[in-house]
């Protein structure tokens, strides 16, 4: 990037920076009946302000991305604290609708992690402007089980049936048939209106010795992935990004346009991404390859990568750019897998578990 143009950038960047900033000051200050909406509007905007980042992450010089990226992190740790504050009884999350009787309301996580799921212009009031909370399908605080996206309502769907049954879940793919949680079904090859509706964003919170599959032919935005321990994902490809904090012992097989990782460790990454991955203050990170072939046959994997208008072809996975590493030598925080290290089959197992 040229010094003029990071300086429009910064131009740019650094004024919104300060109104936020002068925002939180008065955050103690705003009416209690209007916290609400004053806390829904800094979200918004610190995810802006990080999405501006992200999005000119392969051009920033280095030093300029991470103050960047510094400024956005204290102002969501700040958030997060003068909320608790504020409102204390009451969690600082995103509700969706339940799935089953059995599923209590979830929730998504913090500030920086919702990046995709804003819409609205970056000088919208606090008055007006909230994240919509429809988009997303959670799964949140499970142990131990089989998780598939098919399982869960899909919010604002254009039909009200349940999304567990294929055959009325909202279809995209114009193939006669699909795997949906490793079971083959038949669907019309006539697209439906719900070819055209919005990517859901998908949450996964508190998630401990899981299986999680979502391969499904459901649009899918972005994945907001928070707090995992000993998980096994299978991701298909996805319009947004896969954004990870606070996971630990993972492996993760996923497509997507943007990969985002913070505060993670002995971590298997299998990756499709068409931009430089990026890893902050992660140790023992491994990547690999998407396992193309594993996931769906080959072409209805492209019909998806199409759909999420992804570059099958483009694979930057061994790129990684790591933030606390600015120095020309390799990072001793990630590698990439050996030959004899990649597992095969793991997302082949992952679609055809059978689910209880």
């Amino acid at each position: 990037m040229s010094d003029v143009t990071k300086e429009i950038f910064r131009a740019t960047f650094d004024p919104k920076r300060v109104e936020i900033e002068r925002d939180l000051d008065n955050l103690p200050n705003v009416p209690k009946t209007q916290i609400q909406a004053a806390v829904d509007n800094l979200v918004q905007r610190i995810q802006l302000l990080e999405k501006a980042v992200t999005e000119n992450i392969t051009i920033l010089p280095p030093y300029d991305a991470r103050i960047c990226l510094e400024a956005v992190k204290m102002a969501s740790e700040r958030l997060s604290v003068l909320r608790g504050q504020l409102i204390p009884r009451q969690k600082f999350s995103f509700k969706s609708r339940k799935a089953v009787a059995a599923v209590a309301s979830a929730t998504s996580p913090s500030a920086l992690q919702v990046s995709n799921a804003a819409t609205s212009d970056r000088d919208t009031t606090a008055s007006q402007s909230t994240v919509d909370k429809s988009l997303f399908m959670t799964f949140e605080n499970r142990t131990g089980e089989y998780l598939f996206i098919g399982d869960l309502k899909v919010p604002n769907a254009v039909s009200q049936s349940d999304a567990s049954d294929p055959s009325s879940s909202a279809m995209m793919v114009g193939t006669e048939s699909i795997y949906l949680g490793g079971v083959q079904v038949n669907v019309s090859t006539t697209t439906t209106p719900a070819a055209i509706e919005k990517p859901k964003d998908v949450a996964l919170t508190n998630l401990t010795d899981c299986t999680i599959n979502l391969v499904h032919t459901l649009p899918l935005g972005a994945i907001h992935i928070k707090n995992l321990k000993r998980c096994v994902l299978v991701i298909p490809p996805v319009s947004g990004s896969i954004l990870l904090h606070d996971c630990e012992g993972c492996t993760l097989i996923g497509a997507c346009h943007q990969s985002r990782m913070h505060t993670s460790t002995n971590m298997d990454i299998y990756l499709h991404v068409t931009s430089e991955p990026i890893i902050e203050d992660c140790t023992d990170m491994r990547f690999a390859p998407y396992p193309y072939q594993e996931v769906l046959p080959a072409d209805q994997l492209l019909t998806l990568f199409v759909a999420a208008g992804l570059r099958p072809e483009k694979n930057l996975f061994d790129h990684v750019k790591d933030f606390n590493w600015l120095r020309q030598q390799q990072s001793p925080n990630w590698r990439m897998l050996e030959a004899s290290e990649i597992r095969q089959g793991i997302a082949h197992h992952v679609l055809y578990t059978q689910r209880a």
